[in-house]
């Protein structure tokens, strides 16, 4: 019974870890990529978030920010009202940001906005998660 029960498990997992795999955008980050050590960053947005538009204009485009992002992270940006979000990746409130590896496993998420020294701060603790 208990082997039944873990092999359940297994088959879940496998196929909740694999659907971030069969998104395009997500395919295509990984494409540009490479060969490089490089992690997914991919936002949630929508047309109206002030929050959202605060973190793409001014704390991505902080010079800080954007050479570490520019060097680390691959960003993907998916508007909920719009694009089709893949299965897996729920979220509470927008902006909303996962961090995902090249094999889709999710390694962080980021609710909300922060200000450019903060939230640098956490991309390089991120940045650090093997």
């Amino acid at each position: 019974m208990l082997r039944v029960f873990f092999l359940s498990c297994a088959a879940v997992l496998t196929l909740w870890g694999g659907t971030i795999q069969n998104d395009e955008q997500f395919k295509q980050a990984v494409f540009q990529m490479g060969k490089e050590n490089k992690i997914v960053l991919m936002m949630y947005t929508t047309d109206d978030c002030p929050e959202c538009a605060y973190m793409k204009s001014k704390v991505f485009h902080d010079k800080e920010v954007e050479l570490y992002m520019n060097r680390h992270f691959i960003v993907i940006e998916k508007n909920v009202h719009k694009s089709k979000l893949p299965d897996g990746y729920d979220f509470f409130g927008i902006p909303t940001m996962f961090f995902i590896d090249k094999a889709g496993n999710k390694k962080e998420t980021i609710i909300g906005s922060k200000r450019p020294q903060p939230f640098l701060g956490e991309l390089r603790r991120i940045r650090g998660i093997k």
